[in-house]
């Protein structure tokens, strides 16, 4: 398969200083937001807005759902006005950034859809009923000729999870890199989904040398992502407990489990790292027979292989084969970068998965070489 070139997001820095040159200096109040006027409206290419409230410092940068405001224009403490980003249709909270203080607001702003939206439903309907060529024929028109930006962007972004759904790794790499065009603005700099995608693609793919590239790029999601989504610090505690860096893998996994302690998900994490730690765990009791989360079965079994329990691991890569059989291929290709990088129990623990969970695909089979070799050259 021929490789994409991969274009690399900006990194969108925004010096909050005031006019005489010194750090804007915060207001004591406390931001709080009343109104939107108006507060529904198509968003593309932007949609002019004024946000009515008490407490608003000069420096405030607004969001909505995570994306920054095409524009944020300081009136006074109590007005500001804004231009909406692109949303795809639904209703999108409003939130605030002063320096390092977030504040979200309870005030939703409604995007209406648009005739690009029309298009981009249709897409994601074809590529539901198996008709892939034809959305990405869709999507691939708007990335290419539509006026705004952010609209173009967010097809380039759909192509991309059309693709890994598919298991087209490459392809879903190169439209995930795409997504972060100069033209775009900070809208696309903030959305944790647009920057999680890529950050993932750099991670599984050989296509950056530097070990500490997936983990920076994965530093961004959360850091800029102004919802707190607990997403991007799950892969960054992932990321950095298999690169050995576990006091950081630990301290994110604490703080996801603190909200959300039920996601199967973040508890199986929680049992890889301490096993990476060197812990003993009883992982059976992670489980139940109504965990059907392929991550969580997934994460068990690399945690159960690890301590040597290689019938436990075995029985939850089959039941995440049957949730997600491409798991198998995301195994393979995160196993064969960690190999490359000496990680040898985290590599050999994700081949021997990919082996286990479809056990007859090429991927298996390279895999099986793999395993091979390194066990030779480590006998010799």
């Amino acid at each position: 398969m021929q490789k994409r070139n991969y274009r690399k997001p900006l990194l969108f820095c925004a010096l909050l200083i005031s006019s005489d040159g010194k750090a804007a200096a915060q207001d004591r109040e406390t931001p709080e937001f009343h109104a939107l006027v108006p507060d529904v409206g198509v968003t593309s290419p932007g949609n002019r807005v004024t946000v009515r409230g008490v407490g608003f410092p000069s420096d405030a940068v607004l969001y909505l759902g995570g994306f920054q405001v095409r524009q944020t224009t300081f009136i006074d403490s109590t007005t500001l006005e804004i231009v909406t980003p692109y949303l795809r249709p639904g209703s999108y909270k409003l939130q605030l950034r002063s320096g390092q203080t977030t504040v979200t607001s309870k005030v939703t702003f409604k995007s209406l859809p648009s005739e690009t939206d029309s298009a981009i439903d249709k897409a994601l309907a074809l590529a539901s009923q198996g008709n892939v060529s034809a959305a990405i024929a869709v999507l691939t028109d708007v990335a290419k000729n539509n006026v705004d930006p952010q609209v173009r962007s967010a097809a380039h972004y759909q192509m991309a999870q059309i693709y890994f759904q598919q298991g087209d790794w490459w392809r879903w790499a190169g439209e995930s890199g795409a997504v972060f065009e100069p033209e775009s603005g900070a809208a696309v700099q903030t959305s944790w989904e647009y920057r999680l995608s890529y950050a993932r693609s750099v991670y599984l793919l050989p296509i950056e040398s530097d070990p500490e590239t997936p983990v920076r790029l994965v530093s961004w999601a959360v850091e800029y992502d102004v919802t707190r989504n607990p997403e991007p610090m799950f892969y960054r505690s992932l990321i950095n407990a298999r690169y050995g860096n576990l006091d950081k893998a630990e301290m994110d996994s604490k703080f996801i489990l603190t909200t959300d302690p039920d996601n199967p998900s973040y508890r199986a994490l929680a049992a890889y790292i301490a096993t990476l730690s060197g812990h003993r765990m009883d992982l059976n009791h992670l489980y139940n027979e109504s965990v059907t989360d392929p991550r969580a079965l997934t994460l068990l079994g690399e945690a159960a292989f690890l301590t040597g329990d290689i019938g436990s691991a075995q029985r939850w890569w089959a039941l995440a084969s049957k949730q997600y059989p491409l798991g198998a291929s995301l195994a393979y290709w995160a196993g064969k970068k960690h190999l490359a990088r000496g990680q040898q129990r985290v590599a050999t623990s994700l081949l021997t998965e990919c082996t286990a969970m479809e056990p007859t695909s090429k991927e298996a089979k390279d895999a099986q070489a793999l395993l091979a070799t390194s066990r030779a050259s480590h006998i010799q």
